[in-house]
């Protein structure tokens, strides 16, 4: 059976801080499945040879409290590899709060 999509090659760089290793990757549905060798084909394949692969980064510094009531992809963070982001101002955010903790976080 071929994986959905297998990413060859490519210097893989997966947050756990451990340095970049050269990798396959092979991605089932919306689940990486495999990250080392892969020896199956892919319904799609990409050569990243050169390149870094990586799941994605998180920002936790964005002005996008706004922006995604008219921007639900939230350009240009996506387009940069930005899969995760923290929402406020700045990347502060009010809500929720515990009771009592709103002068604290306002100072």
């Amino acid at each position: 059976m071929a994986h959905d999509l297998v990413i060859r090659g490519g210097e893989v760089v997966d947050g756990t801080g451990s340095g970049p290793r050269r990798a396959d990757v092979a991605i089932d549905g919306a689940m990486i499945t495999t990250v080392g060798t892969v020896d199956g084909r892919g319904t799609r394949e990409l050569d990243a040879s050169g390149r870094i692969v990586t799941p994605g980064f998180v920002d936790i510094h964005t002005h996008l409290d706004a922006q995604l009531f008219w921007d639900g992809s939230a350009g240009p963070s996506s387009s940069h590899g930005v899969t995760s982001v923290a929402i406020g101002n700045c990347g502060v955010t009010f809500a929720p709060v515990r009771g009592g903790s709103q002068r604290y976080l306002a100072q």
